[in-house]
């Protein structure tokens, strides 16, 4: 499995870095955006597999997606909020975004996520020895009898 990108696009600093500590998987790389505008500008060395977009009145709303994104092939998740708690997925199919997405929480937004970028499962986690050895030292602790 290569390396995937996805990105976040939240204008909630802590509700986007929450986001990406609970997807991260040692294949993924996560960036982080405040703007829509700010992830398609800086984004053009980065190519993304995925895109997760946090609907939020006034400042994310599915009207400011449609004016900045250009690239429809792409996969894209609309994590629903309080604030917007509905997204026609059906308008924006015949828009000609061919992969698009909703979840109501975290989990929903992971499960997608995972079955997107690693289709055949995660890869196992490598794990590292420790750098320096540690003996196992034996030590006995004698038993203590209680008097009576």
């Amino acid at each position: 499995m290569d390396y995937k990108t996805l990105f976040i696009v939240d204008p909630v600093k802590n509700e986007r870095l929450q986001l990406a500590k609970f997807i991260k998987q040692e294949n993924f790389t996560v960036l982080v955006f405040s703007g829509v505008a700010d992830c398609v500008k800086r984004s053009g060395l980065i190519t993304s597999g995925l895109v997760i977009f946090v609907l939020r009145k006034g400042k994310n709303e599915v009207r400011n997606f449609l004016k900045h994104v250009r690239d429809k092939s792409i996969h894209y998740i609309f994590l629903l909020t309080p604030d917007v708690p509905e997204v026609d997925l059906e308008e924006l199919r015949e828009k000609g975004f061919q992969s698009v997405f909703r979840a109501g929480n975290h989990e929903k937004v992971r499960e997608i996520t995972y079955s997107l970028l690693a289709p055949d499962g995660l890869m196992p986690r490598t794990e590292k020895p420790h750098p320096i050895p540690i003996p196992f030292i034996g030590v006995s602790i004698p038993d203590v009898e209680e008097s009576t």
